[in-house]
């Protein structure tokens, strides 16, 4: 499916994202307006009150000058570098590229088999379209999503949230013309080890990541982070589980045109950015960022020295496109055995 929106020049970026939230009312979580298709409409409208955990929260006191700019411009050039590396690969919408190595890349995009809408959450009400990454903070988006709709559930079954709050195909193109979309991203190989500390080395074995994959890597017990490794380089990517499949096919971003793309490095400006824009900044929901047990790249690069150069390699190009879209470098990884930048 391919879904885009319309490109904006530099001059009229601004006046874009206030008409653009105009034009569908403001997003103050009341019901959504005639023509906007709910997924359920029993959910009553509830009192919401958000605090984001931010220090210096936007629309709070005297703002700095220039503070929204600044911040569309680092999501301008963020956008401008996805969309650059979709072309240059001839990805999606920009077919016309060729880059060496492009084919791997167009087969794993054409045997990916997730549709868009299976990647994302809808808010119709608050006018929120995110793709959920897991280990990128998305139990905390999910908490939300359920507490906008008027839902406590326990933080372990958080992860309904992706299912119920699931656009239809039908439903996407209006989710997307109409909403704030978003993502959010983190150091792909960091975001490995996270993976595998929280699913394999940290996990009840009776839990289903845990007791569906471990029999693949081989071994008793435990698989180790290096059997973790030779299972992903074994497995075809369009068979990864979704907390290790490459961001840019699990979020479509080829096919889809983010309006913020956030990343954990500056999650408290991103975070705040969404707010303001939102409307959550206005309310006072608790936004808890649940999974804390964060692994920094100190921490992966322990992990990383059970591997060698040529795993490394092979896992660099699975996740290639990951590191040149968001602008996260590997060399620290590949240096562990004296080389240089891939």
């Amino acid at each position: 499916m391919q879904v885009s929106q319309p490109h904006v020049g530099r001059e009229g970026e601004e006046a874009w994202w206030v008409n653009r939230r105009l034009a569908r009312g403001e997003p103050s979580g009341e019901e959504a307006t005639e023509g906007e298709e709910l997924e359920d409409n029993t959910i009553k409208a509830v009192k919401i009150s958000v605090t984001l955990p931010s220090k210096a929260k936007w629309g709070e006191g005297k703002e700095e000058p220039g503070k929204w700019e600044e911040r569309l411009e680092v999501y301008r050039e963020r956008k401008l570098r996805v969309s650059g590396v979709c072309r240059e690969y001839g990805l999606g919408g920009f077919q016309e590229g060729g880059a060496g190595g492009s084919r791997e890349y167009r087969d794993m995009l054409r045997r990916f088999p997730w549709p868009p809408e299976k990647s994302l959450m809808y808010e119709a009400k608050w006018h929120l379209l995110y793709c959920w990454i897991h280990k990128v903070a998305s139990t905390s988006w999910s908490r939300v999503f359920l507490q906008l709709a008027g839902q406590q559930v326990p933080l372990s079954r958080s992860h309904e949230a992706t299912q119920r709050f699931s656009p239809t195909s039908t439903v996407l193109p209006i989710a997307i013309s109409t909403s704030l979309v978003f993502t959010i991203v983190r150091h792909p190989f960091e975001r490995l080890v996270s993976a595998y500390r929280d699913k394999f080395q940290l996990a009840r074995k009776s839990a289903y990541v845990y007791s569906h994959y471990s029999p693949k890597m081989g071994g008793q017990g435990r698989p180790s982070f290096r059997q973790f490794i030779d299972y992903l380089l074994e497995e075809p990517v369009e068979q990864y589980n979704d907390h290790w499949v490459p961001y840019w096919l699990h979020c479509h971003l080829c096919q889809m045109e983010y309006d913020v793309i956030g990343k954990m490095e500056t999650l408290e400006e991103d975070m705040a950015f969404i707010g303001e824009k939102s409307g959550l900044a206005s309310t006072n929901i608790s936004l808890p960022w649940a999974n804390r047990r964060r692994s920094g790249e100190q921490d992966s690069l322990l992990y990383w020295e059970q591997l060698d150069l040529d795993r490394t390699r092979r896992l660099y190009s699975v996740y290639r496109l990951d590191f040149l879209m968001f602008d996260y470098s590997a060399l620290p990884y590949f240096q562990l055995w004296g080389q240089g930048a891939p």
